[in-house]
């Protein structure tokens, strides 16, 4: 009890002190916050090594644009970090969150609060250079990257003038301390094919028995997380480390304090994560490119015995699985599996409610049955190289053997993928299990059609309980958008948390009543493509003026393109349309057009409706043609909405309206980004007035003053 008491003053002063010395005015919610924070994790009961009893590891706080949230997290929970001995993890869903946390809010914090604190930014393993694979580059003027050579029928492939000038840069540029190894710290931006071949992942990497470990880069960054009370990084890195066991990038989940910052994403990364797939001609290329590294391991290999048994036995593997790949390919060729949808203009077929025939399901065992013995096999041989690596035992020179190492452990990690995508396939889930997400996609390729695989999770509640609720000490998932038309059921539902979390929504402290939200008259149904396009044509001119900053929201590209065509010339001059440069280029353009006191309209997708931020006389004006309705017509979201409606729901109100009302949020919320912003919003879909759920997606707007025609 004394304890707590002393941790809530320090979180007191804490905020005073940085109350005074940002001259910031106290903000109710953000106090709000703070409290909230601080109670949940100091409620949690510890047994005497320190672990979590009980089940309540979530605090989910929606707040408001303008209440300050990154502060009051952070003054709420890194006290209580590391007052317990805990790591304090924010991860972030976008690029930009984590580059304000990491060069803005944390720098301010420290500066002017006297909690002493360190802290540090963690990447993944590809996001360094490794140096064993730097070194052999050079030194013998070739790549090592497996994924390359794989399909070169060599294992090492002459470099161009360009990468070997790159690569000694690279070594010079590290030797003289000027470079981290960091790729997002290299002065200009490094293609893929140019960066893949010197860095390598956690099966490639032969850790402490690298010649060069002292100096590797990767492990120097994550020795610092080791030490620091504060690590920033992103819900992908969290989720990948979660799926290496926890513990293996970031720290273990158990001596962990996440705050999931734009937690909103949560659900969907994490689908991603857990998402496989695999086209059919694409893995008998990958078996034969593996067949001819083998051949080629089997002649440099000098060390007989078990290496030379291994060989033969993954070839013989290879030829199974070739045989077996052939017969799937046969019938997915019947009638039965053509192409029924049209999924991001390929042609796809979805298998209802996640149930595949007999005939594919017992494929795919006889595929999982055969993986299983070539993972076993190139895990073996993969441990064979390492003794070489080691000096355990003799049988390659010691380049060929780092060389092999890396591209055995890609192979076997490539296989383990195969093989979760056709246990996917060869499992049937009980009666009233959520089903698994399953389709066929046909891809057309230089030499003819490929029929590729897939599978998904369609919720991620039980990933997230498995995985990560369960183990972590505790948990804040904050966002300016987690309510679903008034309540938190839609993020309960999707990331499997329960109502015991420790839920709060804080309204922004900003003044929504100076701003407006109208549906005009002239506002239409959309209905057939070619009539709703027509009606913007005619429409946005009425609407959009040429002196201010506006954005303008499509939730179709083509629409956006056949809308932006049919316009007059000297709108088309105004207009900034996303995809004719990139996202950075477009808003910068736009400020200077302000900045020049011109106006500038922005013509975007989804991601404009997110993540932008653009304050003050940058955007004064926000259209919306449509309302942001996910059309169930992708794998994951169909599966989805059709296992609510065989559960006896209705999917449109429990999916599609709450996902709109939460897009919409986000949507008017590119409006206001300061305390002294107002402006207008303008939708010119009548069915926010003119339908039933209009009423509830209205409701769970900020109060903005309406003016419904």
């Amino acid at each position: 009890m004394t304890q707590a008491k002393e941790i809530k003053t320090s979180i007191q002063t804490l905020y005073r002190q940085l109350i005074t010395g940002l001259e910031l005015k106290p903000r109710w919610g953000q106090k709000q916050m703070i409290a909230a924070i601080a109670n949940h994790l100091l409620a949690i009961k510890q047994d005497s090594d320190g672990s979590r009893l009980g089940e309540n590891p979530a605090c989910i706080i929606e707040a408001g644009t303008g209440t300050g949230k990154t502060l009051a997290y952070v003054v709420a929970a890194l006290p209580v970090a590391q007052a317990l001995d805990k790591k304090l993890v924010i991860s972030t869903a976008t690029i930009a969150l984590q580059e304000q946390i990491m060069a803005k809010d944390l720098p301010a914090i420290k500066h002017h609060g006297q909690l002493d604190f360190n802290y540090l930014l963690a990447k993944g393993r590809r996001r360094y250079v490794c140096l064993s694979r730097l070194d052999a580059v050079l030194s013998n003027h070739k790549s090592i990257d497996p994924n390359q050579a794989l399909f070169e029928d060599e294992l090492a492939l002459q470099l161009d003038n360009d990468q070997q000038v790159l690569y000694q840069d690279m070594l010079s540029a590290i030797g003289d301390g000027q470079w981290d190894g960091d790729r997002d710290a290299w002065e200009d931006a490094l293609p893929e094919d140019h960066w893949r071949p010197v860095t390598t992942d956690h099966r490639g990497c032969t850790n402490r028995r690298c010649s060069f470990f002292n100096e590797c880069p990767f492990f120097k960054a994550r020795a610092g997380l080791e030490q620091v009370d504060c690590i920033v990084t992103n819900h992908d890195l969290v989720l990948a480390d979660l799926q290496l066991g926890g513990g293996a990038i970031l720290p273990a989940p158990e001596d962990a304090i996440y705050v999931f910052d734009e937690g909103h994403h949560l659900a969907d990364k994490t689908l991603r994560q857990f998402t496989h797939q695999q086209g059919v001609r694409q893995l008998l290329r990958w078996y034969s490119q593996v067949r001819t590294g083998v051949k080629r391991f089997a002649k440099d290999w000098q060390g007989g015995g078990h290496g030379a048994r291994l060989s033969i036995n993954i070839q013989e593997h290879l030829q199974g699985l070739d045989t077996a790949m052939v017969e799937l390919e046969r019938l997915l060729e019947q009638p039965a599996f053509a192409a029924q949808d049209d999924y991001q203009q390929v042609a796809s077929m979805r298998f209802a409610n996640g149930v595949v025939p007999d005939a594919l399901r017992t494929q795919a065992a006889q595929l999982s049955l055969l993986t299983k013995r070539l993972i076993r096999d190139l895990d073996s041989l993969h441990e064979v190289v390492d003794e070489v690596v080691k000096g355990e035992q003799n049988g390659l020179e010691a380049s060929l053997a780092e060389t092999y190492f890396a591209v055995t452990g890609a192979w076997a990690q490539n296989s383990l993928s195969q093989d979760l995508l056709w246990q996917s396939y060869a499992t049937l889930e009980e009666t009233g299990e959520v089903p698994m997400a399953r389709w066929l996609q046909h891809w057309q390729t230089p030499e003819r059609v490929d029929i590729e695989l897939a599978s998904s999770p369609i919720l991620a509640n039980k990933l997230l309980q498995q995985n990560l609720w369960q183990r972590c000490f505790a948990a804040v998932i904050t966002s300016a958008t987690l309510m679903a038309v008034g309540r938190f059921d839609q993020l309960l539902m999707h990331t499997g948390l329960g109502q015991e979390s420790t839920m709060l929504a804080l309204a922004s402290p900003f003044d929504f009543s100076a701003s407006s939200i109208t549906v005009p008259e002239d506002a239409v149904e959309p209905g057939m493509e070619e009539h709703f396009v027509q009606a913007l044509i005619s429409a946005l001119p009425k609407h959009l003026t040429t002196h201010e900053g506006s954005l303008v929201l499509f939730t179709s590209r083509r629409v956006m393109q056949q809308v932006f065509s049919g316009l007059p010339s000297r709108w088309q001059d105004m207009i900034l349309q996303q995809g004719d440069s990139s996202k950075q280029r477009l808003l910068e353009q736009h400020r200077q057009r302000i900045d020049d006191g011109e106006g500038s309209i922005l013509f975007g997708l989804a991601s404009f409706a997110e993540g932008i931020d653009l304050p003050g006389d940058y955007l004064t004006h926000v259209v919306i043609t449509r309302l942001p309705f996910t059309v169930p017509d992708r794998p994951v979201p169909a599966a989805l909405a059709e296992w609510i409606e065989v559960s006896g729901g209705n999917a449109f109100t429990q999916l599609s309206v709450p996902e709109a009302s939460v897009r919409l949020i986000q949507a008017t919320g590119r409006l206001l980004r300061n305390e002294n912003d107002k402006g207008r919003i303008t939708v010119l879909d009548k069915r926010l007035i003119s339908k039933r759920y209009g009423k509830q997606l209205l409701d769970s707007l900020p109060p903005y003053k309406q003016h419904l025609s």
